[in-house]
């Protein structure tokens, strides 16, 4: 799979100073070196990122932090609004860690992609912690956030990322989709106590899915969060994906095959094992109304089940 995305020009560093097609990004003295930067709706590219001048975009936050000399650790603040932007490919940023939350007292960003964009964010492989916290994506066709490795070396796999008290709504397109947390290639990833909402294709009901461990993502947890009217199986393992783990959460009305499911598909030469589902419920409700198994093994057409099973439910 394969998309065109959206990139941010970086600019060039002269003498210090951040060369822009603006001209040149004059950024004070007490900002230098810092990690923080404000974004706002109404902000501009060429602003210094300060909380009186923020900027707008995630290729405005790249280019400030290079005009502070790439400091490792990195807090983005998002003032309350909605943000329309396009879709953005998060490639070698040298951070050893960046959080994106909120900006505090000014209410909750919302990103909408307006039906229009794929994702709101698309991550290379990076070694940078990355936290999401506390955002609202809305309205994109195939997904919310992918991180997008491409290959089971560490070098290739984007590792240890955390999305958290996120609120995910009325994603999905016309035709085709993935999921609201789309992985490949992806470890040890925490998902932990998100709202998941509205999740649908219109014509392709059971392709939209809450969470995606797709490509060999292993050993990721997925734990609590609200789930409701998501037309895919809720959490899905493909891809000889491993050691996944899920705890908790409520479900209502989502999936078409189970709550949590591990699908063989047709290339697939080996199968998935070590995925566990800790719940004491063995049913749910599907998005259409049946009864569903909280997990279950299933396969392309033509195609065999995984034996030993590659999703098990246990007793928390």
């Amino acid at each position: 799979m394969r998309h065109t995305l959206a990139t941010g020009l970086c600019g060039t560093l002269v003498a210090g100073a951040l060369v822009t097609a603006g001209g040149i990004l004059a950024v004070p003295a007490s900002a230098a070196g810092s990690g923080v930067v404000y974004v706002s709706p109404t902000g501009k590219s060429g602003n210094p990122g300060t909380q009186s001048k923020p900027v707008k975009t995630l290729a405005d936050v790249r280019s400030v932090l290079a005009s502070r000399q790439n400091p490792p650790t990195v807090t983005v603040l998002f003032k309350g609004g909605t943000y329309k932007l396009p879709q953005y490919r998060w490639k070698n940023w040298t951070a050893r860690s960046v959080t994106f939350k909120p900006q505090p007292g000014t209410g909750a960003p919302v990103f909408d992609g307006a039906k229009r964009q794929e994702y709101w964010l698309v991550v290379d492989p990076t070694r940078t912690k990355l936290t999401f916290s506390g955002l609202r994506l809305t309205r994109y066709t195939k997904g919310g956030i992918m991180l997008r490795g491409t290959g089971t070396a560490d070098s290739r796999r984007v590792i240890g990322a955390t999305i958290k008290s996120m609120r995910f709504t009325n994603i999905g397109g016309a035709h085709s989709g993935y999921a609201a947390v789309h992985l490949n290639y992806a470890r040890n990833t925490t998902i932990t106590g998100n709202i998941f909402r509205n999740l649908v294709n219109e014509g392709c009901p059971g392709c939209m899915h809450a969470v995606y461990f797709a490509d060999q993502s292993n050993n990721n947890t997925v734990s609590g969060g609200t789930y409701s009217k998501v037309s895919g199986d809720a959490i899905r393992a493909a891809d000889y994906s491993n050691g996944n783990k899920v705890r908790g959460g409520s479900y209502s009305r989502t999936g078409t095959k189970a709550v949590f499911s591990a699908w063989r598909l047709r290339r697939d030469t080996r199968c998935s094992h070590g995925n566990v589902f800790y719940t004491t419920a063995r049913h749910s409700t599907s998005y259409r109304g049946g009864t569903i198994p909280t997990v279950l093994d299933g396969a392309d057409d033509s195609t065999t089940p995984c034996t030993p099973r590659a999703v098990v439910r246990k007793n928390p």
